[in-house]
């Protein structure tokens, strides 16, 4: 463990030489020992209270670490399982069966996404078979995913056996295995526990991230009575430590409270308007107990060396398509200024506001980009979150006469499937024209490899589940993600909120991107160059423009780089690369007193 001490104290440097397990780093200037000393360390520091507080490490974790290095999982379990599915599976696949076992079938496998996790999640169920009948929740969009791959791989369950469910009113009382979408699984809650499902399994489990959702209560119910509990998420935790609660407890109701939890990971505190669990501390400690007790994470960097390269751009949309009139410019000038002086819910508010206006003035934009690209002759994903965007970016396909899929939120699921269908096989279907929230995770469209983004999301971990629609086993090409962004719009907020948010859920060991490792490039753009632009020296906007279709073929310019927003100029305290510990995130008052954090 760590001694993290803030603040110079003469006596407790004496007391820390004299440990005999002490090892110093000159370079992050903090002492470590061997857990067997942790008892003699605090011993030998009480005497120095109060000029030394200690903040000892919480019970739950010292419980977990108290028994040294847990053995690598055997590989003997597979046995039990069907060997043509065992067959299939890639070595670093069945040691995540191997883990989940070796776990009593309670765990969360959290590779990152497009490594395969189905395959896994119904190995594991195989070999519980005995705790059957098994329900899976997974989102709508996957329903029918899922009964294919269990019939495919499971060949020796009856096919009768496995049922989708697809209202309130189907009967349940003989299925095997009950696929259902949460939204379902909420609805239909008490015919459920009624059923009884000895073993579960969450596909998307950072669904269940709020624990005041109904539908995580319901969930929370279900886990109570089964055995055997399997999550699957990419990204369990989007955006903050605090959203992973749930799903621990799920798998371990006795690990820990809230409040012990949050106060120790989610820098937890007590604000004005109640309990605040929102920051994030200790996050290095909470990898390393993640792995340890519930979690197995692999990367598409470290497990699949043949994988593609994924290549991300940031593309500077062309600004004289955005300012047609004065009224959209003097809007979203204000919304920027109203942001920059609010605070709390009030700037939230206004952010969303912001957010849908800048969709509405970067359609045209948008558009206009998508003319270049349909000259590239390749197959091609577009990301978007408003319907204004969604319709914009159909009704300018429609126009040129390509051959698209759409799929959002009001796709009937049954139609889902075959619209995947199309866009992989057919060589004609150019484009997939694809909602950010209804489309990021369960599908794959490995058969384009250049996938763009018209809007950005609040989540790096969505933004990744959506780039690995493409870039995941299957796909034989290299994938270029370009994201479309447009100055002076919400882009310039979120793009730095999506820094910030990076670096958080890297510590957590639950993100491996790094969004601000794209190259920059610049849509094409009559108005010259547009380093002026950005530098609001001139204004290029143009008060009037043709059609779309009268968007001619202009010889790019030279790149100019889009460079993340000043964090600092939202306002918003902002995690420092430099700092010696991630407490630094949040405005904390520190006491007087030297306090030393014990952290493992």
């Amino acid at each position: 463990f760590i001694a993290d001490t803030n603040g110079y104290h003469e006596q407790m440097i004496e007391v820390f030489k004299q440990i005999p397990s002490r090892s110093y780093e000159p370079s992050s200037k903090k002492w470590s020992f061997e857990l067997k000393d942790y008892s003699l360390l605090l011993t030998r520091l009480a005497p120095l209270n109060p000029s030394v507080v200690i903040c000892p490490v919480p019970s739950f974790v010292l419980r977990e670490f108290s028994s040294g290095p847990k053995p690598k999982p055997s590989h003997v379990c597979l046995n039990a399982i069907e060997p043509s599915l065992v067959s299939s599976l890639l070595k670093f696949q069945k040691e995540g069966v191997a883990f989940a076992i070796d776990k009593s079938g309670r765990a969360l496998i959290a590779d990152e996404m497009g490594l395969g996790k189905t395959y896994q999640a119904i190995a594991v169920a195989d070999f519980y078979q005995q705790d059957w009948p098994l329900l899976i929740c997974t989102t709508a969009t996957t329903r029918d995913s899922w009964a294919v791959k269990f019939r495919q791989l499971l060949p020796h369950i009856p096919a009768q056996r496995i049922m989708v469910l697809n209202n309130g009113q189907d009967f349940i009382g003989d299925c095997r295995v009950l696929i259902s979408s949460y939204s379902l699984m909420e609805r239909c809650g008490d015919k459920l526990q009624d059923r009884g499902f000895g073993m579960l399994i969450f596909d998307e489990s950072h669904t269940l991230k709020n624990f005041k959702a109904k539908c995580t209560n319901v969930a929370m119910a279900l886990s109570k009575k089964a055995r055997r509990i399997i999550l699957l998420s990419g990204t369990p935790a989007l955006s903050r430590p605090v959203e992973l609660f749930t799903q621990l407890q799920m798998l371990d109701s006795r690990f820990c409270t809230f409040k012990e939890y949050s106060t120790r990971y989610c820098a937890g505190k007590q604000s004005s308007f109640g309990w605040d669990a929102s920051g994030q501390s200790n996050l290095t400690e909470l990898n390393i107990l993640l792995a340890r007790k519930f979690m197995v994470r692999r990367t598409k960097d470290e497990v699949m060396s043949e994988l593609t390269e994924k290549n991300r751009e940031t593309v500077i949309l062309d600004p004289s398509y955005m300012w047609t009139n004065d009224g959209i410019e003097d809007d979203m000038s204000c919304y920027a200024n109203d942001y920059s002086q609010s605070k709390g819910r009030q700037r939230e508010d206004i952010l969303l506001k912001y957010y849908s206006m800048s969709a509405e003035a970067k359609a045209p934009a948008v558009c206009a980009y998508l003319k270049e690209v349909l000259k590239e002759n390749t197959k091609f994903i577009v990301f978007a979150h408003h319907h204004c965007m969604l319709d914009a970016i159909e009704k300018f396909l429609t126009k040129q006469k390509v051959d698209f899929i759409r799929i959002d939120g009001s796709t009937r699921s049954d139609l889902r499937a075959p619209l995947v269908e199309k866009f992989q096989t057919k060589e004609s279907c150019r484009a997939a024209v694809l909602s950010l929230k209804a489309c990021n995770a369960g599908i794959t469209l490995t058969a384009a490899h250049l996938v763009l983004f018209a809007e950005l999301d609040w989540n790096p971990s969505t933004l990744a589940q959506a780039e690995s629609r493409a870039h995941r086993i299957g796909q034989m090409d290299n994938v270029t993600v370009r994201y479309l962004l447009a100055h002076r719009t919400a882009d310039d907020i979120i793009w730095a909120m999506l820094q910030r948010k990076q670096d958080i859920l890297t510590k957590v060991g639950l993100c491996n991107e790094d969004f601000s490792d794209a190259s920059n490039v610049q849509a094409p753009c009559d108005a010259g160059s547009i380093l002026p632009y950005l530098n609001e020296t001139v204004s290029p906007a143009r008060k009037s423009i043709g059609p779309l279709d009268q968007f001619i073929e202009r010889s790019p310019k030279p790149s100019t780089p889009l460079k993340p927003p000043n964090p600092g100029g939202t306002g918003e305290a902002v995690l420092s690369r430099g700092s010696s510990t991630v407490s630094k995130f949040l405005d904390h008052d520190e006491d007087d007193d030297e306090l030393a954090m014990l952290e493992l």
